[in-house]
């Protein structure tokens, strides 16, 4: 319990951060939004992968449940972003 509980807890804070800076980056210009948006996409990944590797090596959390939660969380997450932007920046038209 604690394994899933904690891979969606680091979904959740990734998808909250990539939220408040896109939120931030929207309505700059082309060029800023894009590094400020894959930037953060290159941190995040970087924090998530060692955060999943601390998580499994170090504190030894159950396996399966862990990349289980990780996997399927991080792809609904995904796509909850996907389409909340999708329909922000169709209202913003």
């Amino acid at each position: 319990m604690v394994a899933a509980l904690t891979a969606l807890g680091i979904n959740l804070v990734n998808t909250l951060v990539g939220y408040i800076v896109a939120k931030k980056a929207f309505g700059k210009d082309l060029n800023v939004f894009l590094s400020m948006v894959f930037g953060s996409l290159g941190v995040r990944a970087i924090v998530v992968i060692a955060s999943a590797w601390y998580c499994l090596s170090m504190l030894e959390m159950h396996q399966v449940s862990f990349a289980l939660t990780f996997a399927v969380m991080g792809f609904m997450m995904l796509m909850g972003e996907i389409l909340f932007f999708h329909q922000w920046f169709e209202k913003s038209k």
